[in-house]
């Protein structure tokens, strides 16, 4: 499966995500001098800054790569429960988050000095539920299982998955079949669940194991082995990921061979919420269709972005599929296409096909894809690939094929890229056989070469009008018949 497919499709997935909501905060400045009333700097403040983080920020990731979230979780009746709450609305997550007036929000201040960490404060309730609010969080669980397609369960032991609850998401695993994804501090909690995948740091992992801890370093190989062999079989989970810092990680599943997924350096790591990405990541990847093998490779690469960024990160679709086409993971677009298209077509869907250069998406460029997707159910973009453009002016386009083809693949509006090296895509239109090839007022039917292809295939050619992104879209255009 071509990885831009499998991005492709974040966005039709739906997450819910449960577990430990918590507000990130980050105080920023700059040290000036040494108080004079202790041994410590003073920072001269210059921003500040709020991130949900937790398992807030897993919902944010899985928002931030284009599919739907619901996040399920327990917040104080305070100011900072409703600054997270504020933080959600604006980046598009559903608030399925009760709030308890017994409970403060759990908060994590840091406090930033010239880039280095000076301290941080944290503070919020981490006592058990009380038995009504834990009743009233089953009861949102049942709906939230029933609606979504995977559910990440991102527990911190701050006391909102109690043993009912996590007894309950067994439960519903079970009878809806979903995908779950745990990431949790105590991993025996969920001995028996039969979870989908477990995402334990190697530190997780041996407490779990009942091993005196040691740093990974003075772990063998043969010891690692054990360890993620001990772990599927104690937890009974399907896969576990067992995450190594920065030797990468290790994928286990019974009666198959380990697969080591190869760390990816990034100068100057911002390690907070990393694991959060990946495993939101992971969740979408294979929901999405995804095998486990490929998924925790676009796991790894999703987390290597956000570890580049300052603060309690997200990466976007767009910034993953750039990702990808730089590390080589994206395989030749339209391999598998013909076969994809005969199944739309099976499913009587209107297939529309463009084509271009995309040298530098532009405001232009989007706004006549939105016009040209709404032409039918399914767009397909052709974009010239760096041979055929050379072979044909002599020079390459300023923007790198693979950059060009992760660009116009991260847009909602698009379905599927295909790259072709003739001057024309008449070879393509031959193989899809698009009920519709939209193209630009500026062109004039004698201009059109590819028109007869997509005449002889049955199609027909939309001319639409060149707008700007700032107008408003429209599908009005000359249409060219036989």
């Amino acid at each position: 499966m071509d990885v831009s497919d499998v991005i492709a499709r974040f966005r039709q997935q739906r997450v819910l995500v449960v577990g430990e909501a918590m507000l990130d905060c980050y105080y920023n400045g700059h040290a000036e001098r040494i108080s004079p009333e202790g041994p410590v700097p003073v920072v001269n403040a210059s921003s500040k800054q709020r991130y949900p983080g937790g398992a807030t920020n897993a919902a944010a990731n899985v928002a931030a790569l284009g599919a739907k979230v619901r996040c399920l979780s327990v917040v104080g009746d305070d100011e900072a429960g409703t600054a997270l709450r504020e933080e959600l609305r604006v980046r598009g997550i559903e608030d399925d988050m009760l709030t308890d007036r017994d409970r403060s929000t759990i908060t994590k201040l840091r406090i930033v000095a010239d880039g280095h960490y000076v301290v941080r404060y944290d503070e919020g309730e981490r006592q058990p539920l009380s038995p009504g609010m834990e009743q009233a969080l089953i009861e949102r669980l049942r709906v939230g299982f029933a609606e979504c397609a995977a559910v990440i369960v991102a527990d911190y032991c701050y006391g909102i998955l109690g043993e009912r609850v996590i007894a309950e998401i067994g439960r519903l695993k079970e009878q809806h079949n979903r995908l779950v994804l745990v990431d949790s501090k105590n991993l025996p909690l969920y001995r028996g669940m039969a979870a989908s995948v477990i995402t334990p740091n190697h530190l997780e992992a041996q407490r779990a194991a009942g091993w005196t801890v040691r740093d990974v370093d003075r772990i063998s190989g043969e010891e690692l082995e054990e360890l993620g062999r001990h772990l599927l079989s104690a937890i009974g989970s399907t896969w576990a990921l067992v995450t190594l810092g920065p030797k990468g990680s290790l994928l286990f599943e019974a009666g198959k061979a380990t697969y080591r997924v190869t760390p990816r350096p990034v100068p100057n790591p911002h390690v907070s919420g990393a694991g959060d990405t990946f495993t939101s990541a992971l969740a979408l990847s294979l929901s999405a269709g995804a095998p486990v093998r490929t998924a925790v490779e676009i796991a790894a690469e999703a987390a290597a972005v956000v570890v580049g960024k300052p603060g309690t990160a997200t990466v976007t679709a767009r910034e993953l599929l750039q990702r990808l086409a730089l590390s080589g993971m994206m395989s030749e677009p339209g391999v598998e296409l013909e076969a994809t298209v005969e199944r739309y077509r099976a499913a009587n869907k209107r297939i529309v096909f463009t084509n271009g250069l995309f040298d530098g998406l532009t405001s232009g460029n989007i706004a006549f894809l939105r016009a040209a997707r709404q032409l039918g159910d399914v767009l397909i973009v052709g974009v010239n690939s760096d041979r055929g453009v050379t072979e044909q002016r002599g020079y390459g386009p300023r923007v790198p094929e693979d950059e060009r083809l992760a660009l116009v693949a991260a847009l909602a509006l698009v379905d599927h890229v295909v790259t072709f090296d003739e001057a024309t895509p008449e070879a393509i239109i031959r193989r899809i056989r698009p009920n519709v090839h939209a193209k630009g007022g500026d062109y004039r039917t004698e201009e059109l070469p590819e028109a007869a292809a997509v005449h002889e295939v049955g199609g027909e050619v939309v001319l639409l009008p060149l707008m700007d992104e700032r107008a408003q879209p429209h599908t009005s255009g000359k249409l060219l018949r036989r």
